[in-house]
């Protein structure tokens, strides 16, 4: 396989699996917010973030981070999103389109050679592939936990398959 294929292949593949985790999370947030009573949905439960909305914010929050911020070079200028506000149904949706929509421009725009692009991070020097893979499992990672707690709560987490 020519170089040239390989990358049109990766960035295919890349495309692909943001689509996914865009539907995908969809189905989570309406799962948060239309099974999940409220009272377990802002509980601490003591996981890598308070509850179930903050697990959930924190997935978006970490696209706007990598992409509206460091890729952009106004890291500095970043504050997250949990220290804002409590997300409401309407604004965890709203907040989640605004990102996502972003993102899904930002892949059609990228070219294969862009994945080769450097992104600096203070003294970190980190390549656009790299960082774009670790948000698809930054995502997956997150989700999983999102189970357990859906789980722990009695609601049964959203059934999705690749291609579904």
């Amino acid at each position: 396989m020519k170089r040239a294929e390989f990358g049109n292949e990766r960035l295919q593949l890349i495309r692909e699996l943001y689509h996914y985790n865009s539907k995908t999370r969809k189905r989570y947030l309406r799962t948060i917010f239309r099974k999940v009573p409220e009272k377990e949905r802002y509980t601490d439960r003591g996981a890598s973030f308070p509850s179930i909305v903050d697990i959930f914010i924190h997935i978006i929050d970490a696209y706007r981070f990598w992409f509206l911020f460091v890729y952009c070079g106004k890291v500095e200028e970043y504050r997250p999103l949990r220290e804002t506000e409590m997300f409401t149904e309407r604004r965890a949706r709203e907040e989640e389109r605004r990102i996502d929509s972003y993102m899904l421009r930002f892949l059609d725009r990228l070219r294969p050679v862009d994945l080769k692009r450097i992104v600096r991070l203070g003294k970190r020097r980190l390549i656009l592939h790299d960082i774009l893979v670790h948000m698809v499992e930054e995502e997956l990672q997150h989700r999983g936990e999102l189970n357990a707690l859906f789980w722990q709560a009695g609601v049964e987490p959203p059934l999705v398959e690749w291609g579904g």
